[in-house]
């Protein structure tokens, strides 16, 4: 490890444009960084060793929230802290506000960027979790040019996502949904461990019935999991019948042993978030309806 730090260059970028130059320059060898609760354990760890980063955190254009037309636009160097306290935020994405109080520590909430957590691809991510729920988009950007990528097919694995050498996420896009309802619940054996199951929810009801439903955990896989199944058994289901129409689900799911627990018994702990996370969806929808 003494070997990479002292080869290690270090820039701090001032501009985007100057950043996205700078990642293309070092291509594979580099790495952009922000607050570094991701990458920083990685390195010290001896699983990640980029012999170039690229400091985007002071970048005005990366850390400003708004409501552009149907979308809120948060930019990805915006702090886990900064979410919970935003106002834009808690209007128009609670669901994030909700995932980033389960963000770790108050040291690692106040340093770590929602952008920095979705290009980590860490499968028990709270942000990415909430994000796929939400069906946001991140914007990626390269020298060249840039687009907007589905949350839903950007984690292709433990730790790998949809980005490229060169490539920046710069900002992550929602669509406003005024009436939907949220619910994120999280279990881990302490305060600021890694989850060992999580599920975020969000509903739309039609009176006292479930008119659309959109679901997903971590736990179950190498990403985060939509149930797409389940979200067709709760779709015209009474807000009442909801938690029996998520029975079983355990039964469903194929979850591995691991050094942490039995799979059958995180597939329990899945289920139970799930429940919890869909209940507190309804209720929430039902205040916004009031």
């Amino acid at each position: 490890m003494s070997d990479v730090l002292t080869t290690m260059a270090y820039e701090r970028a001032r501009t985007l444009p100057e950043a996205l130059v700078l990642l293309g320059e070092g291509g594979e060898d580099a790495r952009p960084i922000s607050g570094g609760q991701s990458l920083v354990p990685m390195m010290n760890l001896g699983l990640s060793a980029p012999a170039f980063l690229v400091d985007v955190s002071g970048i005005p254009t990366l850390r400003t929230v708004a409501v552009e037309g149907e979308h809120l636009l948060i930019g990805a160097a915006v702090t886990h802290a900064e979410l919970l306290t935003d106002p834009l935020v808690a209007e128009h994405a609670p669901l994030l506000v909700k995932a980033a109080a389960h963000v770790g520590s108050v040291r690692i909430r106040n340093r770590g960027t929602i952008g920095g957590s979705v290009a980590h691809g860490d499968p028990a991510a709270e942000l990415p979790l909430g994000c796929h729920v939400l069906e946001a988009d991140y914007r990626v950007e390269k020298v060249s040019g840039g687009e907007w990528r589905p949350a839903r097919r950007f984690s292709l694995g433990y730790y790998q996502t949809d980005l490229a050498p060169g490539e920046l996420v710069t900002a992550v896009r929602v669509a406003l949904r005024p009436r939907h309802g949220w619910g994120f619940q999280e279990y881990s054996r302490r305060a600021g461990d890694f989850a060992l199951a999580s599920a975020a929810a969000g509903v739309l009801l039609d009176g006292e019935r479930i008119s659309t439903v959109a679901l997903a955990v971590t736990g179950a896989g190498d990403r985060p999991t939509r149930l797409l199944e389940v979200e067709q058994r709760l779709s015209g289901v009474h807000v009442e019948d909801a938690e029996q129409a998520l029975g079983g689900l355990a039964g469903e799911l194929e979850v591995a042993d691991d050094a942490y627990c039995r799979g059958t018994d995180r597939a329990r702990l899945i289920e139970a978030m799930a429940v919890r996370a869909v209940r507190d969806a309804c209720a929430d929808a039902r205040r916004n309806e009031a």
